[in-house]
């Protein structure tokens, strides 16, 4: 079984990852945006907000995961080894 460290370590990898893939990609759509309609600039921004929105809710799971007491992190385990169980 995976240990709490290991767990938050691969989790934060893959945020990181996620976010630097998601800069390369917001810097090519803000280039392109600048040619773009009033519209399609507000459609954008909207849709940033809530990536960013996402992106603050999977940070702050993670520094709760961090946080977590060995107790809390048995209860993760044994949650997830229970079938069913979400």
């Amino acid at each position: 079984m995976i240990d709490k460290d290991e767990l938050l370590a691969q989790m934060k990898k893959k945020y990181d990852d996620l976010n630097y893939r998601w800069n390369i990609e917001r810097n090519k759509l803000e280039a392109k945006a600048q040619h773009e309609s009033a519209d399609v600039i507000k459609k954008f921004e909207e849709k940033r907000e809530t990536f960013r929105q996402y992106q603050a809710q999977m940070k702050d799971k993670l520094k709760a995961l961090d946080a977590a007491g060995e107790s809390a992190w048995d209860d993760l385990k044994g949650g997830a080894d229970e079938p069913g169980r979400r």
